[in-house]
């Protein structure tokens, strides 16, 4: 019997869980919006009280180094914002997730894509319009132009760094 391929809303579903299983063990009380919240998948309460606001980002393969988001992630940025980028290794290994303030991810998102559409694509044409923005965990081939050169060592610091959200 084959085993179908997992749907696409389970990985998403799965990262999310995830967090929230990792965030209650650490004494938050964390509530999953259940796509109710247009930007945030938890709402997370931690034991000083203050309150945060998650967006998770899941990738099922170990491979992945990019995550997918989109214009709407070039704005929105406060204080209290974060986005979880989580791979989940293919359920072989232990998950690995960064979590990155939103200040950080809506400036660099929306940098990188503002130097992407000034630049050439294939056959020397230009990019055409996308809604479609990346951000890169490790900086490979032609990215190198279009994001920070320190990003890769930079995103190590949010590796499973839950310290600030304490």
């Amino acid at each position: 019997m084959t085993q179908k391929p997992i749907q696409k809303q389970n990985i998403g579903n799965a990262g999310e869980y995830y967090v929230a299983s990792i965030l209650s063990a650490r004494n938050f009380v964390a509530t999953l919006t259940l796509g109710r919240a247009e930007k945030y998948d938890i709402l997370a309460l931690a034991p000083s009280g203050k309150l945060f606001k998650l967006s998770v980002k899941t990738k099922l393969l170990s491979n992945v180094m990019d995550f997918t988001l989109s214009v709407k992630d070039e704005v929105g940025l406060a204080k209290d914002f974060y986005y979880v980028f989580v791979r989940l290794n293919e359920y072989k290994t232990e998950p690995d997730y960064w979590i990155i303030p939103s200040k950080i991810v809506c400036k660099l998102i929306k940098e990188a894509h503002k130097k992407w559409t000034t630049t050439l694509g294939k056959n020397d044409r230009p990019h055409g319009k996308s809604n479609i923005r990346i951000l890169p965990i490790e900086l490979r081939g032609a990215q190198n132009i279009y994001y920070p050169k320190a990003w890769t060592k930079q995103v190590k610091k949010y590796y499973k760094n839950l310290k600030q959200l304490l």
